[in-house]
């Protein structure tokens, strides 16, 4: 996300069952298979987002994901037992350009991990300027390392992007890789990562997609949920784009590898 090398109704009934759409999640039960056993899981079937758990994005949260947008905790909650994080344009700038808000959750100084497999199974947010994203960063502020486990840009529905962010803040690089898939606005789909001492692996609904070997972190990272909206990669939202737009988590694990 931060420091991206990267360049890169009609009617009603639309918005209903378009890219905005505030689709229910058909819950699911995962479950570890062996030899992984469960250290941290949120199925957000509380009614709540626990605040145990999770660290929610306000305006005081300084904006370093690349976007244009404000974070808001009105932006983040749980409804229909999944975690909902809200695309929506916000107040008009007096050069008459449009600002816009959204919301983040993260574990940082509540869960962390070094080594394991992370899931998340989420419907993505899809329309011009939104940039939602699944990202780990270490536990003590340094940068890089970075994994992002997942991140679409919103006018390209049917493609994630899978990235490793390695070297030093002076000679950034990083290794990633694409998946072309499904529309990923139009249903839920399971994101994953396999991180070990000496390789990352991701993987889209149980399928590896992309793999690196290349300096691997060895330092706790804490996971980070969010939609950006607008940057340089994305593109600002335009007359085409439709909000409010949804990000849903239906459930998130991690596991550690059993003996």
């Amino acid at each position: 996300m931060r420091y991206r090398i990267l360049v890169g109704f009609c009617v009603l009934i639309v918005v209903f069952v378009g890219l905005g759409a505030k689709k229910k999640p058909v819950k699911t039960t995962p479950t570890a298979p062996a030899p992984w056993q469960v250290v941290f899981m949120d199925d957000f079937s509380d009614g709540k987002i626990d605040t145990a758990k999770w660290n929610i994005g306000d305006r005081n949260t300084v904006n370093y994901d690349g976007g244009e947008n404000t974070y808001d905790v009105s932006n983040a909650f749980n409804e229909n037992n999944a975690l909902f994080i809200r695309a929506v344009p916000g107040s008009v700038n007096k050069d008459g350009t449009r600002k816009y808000d959204s919301s983040r959750v993260t574990t940082k100084g509540k869960f962390s991990f070094q080594y394991g497999k992370i899931e998340v199974r989420a419907r993505l947010p899809g329309t011009k300027g939104v940039w939602p994203a699944i990202w780990l960063l270490p536990t003590d502020g340094s940068w890089p390392p970075e994994i992002d486990i997942m991140e679409l840009v919103g006018d390209e529905p049917r493609t994630v992007y899978m990235t490793q962010h390695y070297g030093t803040r002076a000679n950034r690089k990083q290794k990633q890789g694409t998946y072309k898939g499904p529309d990923f606005t139009q249903d839920f789909h399971t994101f994953s990562v396999e991180w070990d001492a000496t390789s990352i692996r991701w993987l889209v609904d149980g399928e590896e997609q992309h793999k690196s070997t290349t300096d691997v972190p060895t330092k706790p990272m804490y996971l980070i949920i969010n939609t950006s909206i607008g940057g340089e990669w994305p593109g600002n939202p335009d007359a085409s784009s439709v909000f409010p737009n949804y990000l849903i988590v239906d459930y998130v694990k991690v596991y550690r590898k059993g003996k």
